[in-house]
C-alpha cells in the first residue's frame, strides 16, 4: 500500500506543472502567423518490455508567411521524468510557436515511456536509452525528408526539459562502449549505428549519467539552463529526485566543467540562482508559464542559435 502511495505520488509531482490539452485537428492555424500541422510519423518503435511496436508522431509548426527555401529546425523534447509526458504540453506548444513567430521551423515529438508500474532504478536508465534513441530517429527523419519540410539539415537544432534534455545529451555523446550496465546489449536495448550530429541543443534543467561520456572529438554546442534551488534534478550531483532509490546523475554546472576541462568555448551555463526545476512554470497556477520567466529562456535559446 505504501509503495503505491509513493508512486502515485511522484506521478503528481510530475504531472502538476503542465497542461496537456487534447487536440483533433490535422492541420490549423495557430493565431495570424503560424501554421501547425498534427500527428505526423516520424517512427514506430515498442515501449520497454513490450515486443508490439507503435507509432511515434510529432507535430510541426512553421511561419504561414515564410518562402524561404530551407528554414533551420528546432526539435523539441518534453519532460516528465520518462513516466509521463505528452508533446501536447504547455511549454513545448509555447516553445514552437515563439520558433515559429521568428522564422524557424519547430517540431514537437512523442517518445517512449514507461508505465507506472515499471518505476525502478535501472528502468530509469533503459528509459533514458530507448528515449535518446528516439530522438535520434527524429533527427534522422527531419534529415530524410528535408525538402519536404524545407529545412536547412545543416541548422538543426533540439531542445529539452528535464527528461527530454536529458535523452538529448545521452542522444549526443553516449558511445556503444559508454553504456551503463543496467542496459544490458540485447534485441530490446540495439546499439547505435550511427552517430547524432546537430547544429546545437538548447538543454533546460537536465542531467547526464556520467561527464565522462562526452569526449573531446564530440564538439556539439550547448546551451545549459537550471535552476540552483533543483532539487528534482540537481545542478550540481546527486540522486535524482533527490531519493537514494533512483540514479545518481550530474547536472549542469557538472556538464559546464566538463566542457571546460576540455578545452571548449562553445558552450553557455545559464544559472538561475533562485529558481528551482522547471522555472518557468508560474508556481502560484501550476497550468500556466509565466510569460516572464518563459521570455527569458526563450530569448537565451534564440540567442544561442543565432550565434552558431
Amino acid at each position: 500500500m505504501m509503495k503505491c502511495v509513493k508512486i502515485l505520488t511522484f506521478c503528481i509531482v510530475l504531472l502538476l506543472p503542465y497542461l496537456l490539452v487534447a487536440q483533433h485537428v490535422k492541420t490549423r492555424m495557430v493565431g495570424d502567423s503560424v501554421l501547425l500541422m498534427r500527428k505526423i510519423q516520424y517512427s514506430q518503435a515498442a515501449r520497454l518490455g513490450k515486443k508490439r511496436t507503435k507509432p511515434l508522431y510529432f507535430d510541426f509548426y512553421e511561419p504561414s508567411w515564410d518562402s524561404t527555401a530551407y528554414r533551420p529546425l528546432v526539435i523539441n523534447v518534453f519532460g516528465g521524468g520518462f513516466v509521463a509526458g505528452s508533446r501536447d504540453y504547455a511549454d513545448m506548444k509555447a516553445w514552437c510557436k515563439h520558433f515559429a513567430g521568428c522564422g524557424y521551423a519547430a517540431a514537437t515529438i512523442d517518445y517512449r515511456l514507461i508505465s507506472v508500474n515499471q518505476i525502478s532504478h535501472d528502468n530509469f536508465y533503459r528509459a533514458g536509452y530507448l528515449a535518446s534513441l528516439d530522438v535520434m530517429a527524429a533527427v534522422e527523419f527531419f534529415k530524410n525528408n528535408y525538402e519536404q519540410y524545407r529545412i536547412d539539415t545543416n541548422r538543426i537544432f533540439l531542445l529539452g526539459q528535464s527528461a527530454g534534455s536529458t535523452a538529448i545529451i545521452h542522444a549526443l555523446f553516449m558511445d556503444n562502449d559508454e553504456r551503463p550496465v543496467e542496459i544490458p546489449d540485447s534485441d530490446e536495448f540495439p546499439q547505435k549505428t550511427s552517430t547524432c550530429r546537430v547544429a546545437g541543443a538548447i538543454l533546460l534543467w537536465g542531467c547526464i549519467q556520467q561527464p565522462e561520456i562526452i569526449d573531446k572529438d564530440e564538439t556539439t554546442p550547448l546551451c545549459l539552463i537550471h535552476g540552483a534551488k533543483d532539487k528534482i534534478l540537481s545542478i550540481e550531483e546527486g540522486h535524482a529526485f533527490s531519493r537514494k532509490s533512483f540514479p545518481y546523475v550530474y547536472g549542469s554546472q557538472c556538464i559546464a566543467k566538463r566542457l571546460t576541462e576540455l578545452g571548449r568555448s562553445d558552450f553557455e551555463f545559464h544559472k538561475f540562482d533562485d529558481e528551482g526545476h522547471a522555472f518557468y512554470f508560474n508556481t502560484l497556477a501550476l497550468f500556466n508559464l509565466s510569460p516572464k520567466k518563459f521570455n527569458t529562456c526563450f530569448q537565451i535559446a534564440v540567442h544561442f542559435m543565432e550565434a552558431q
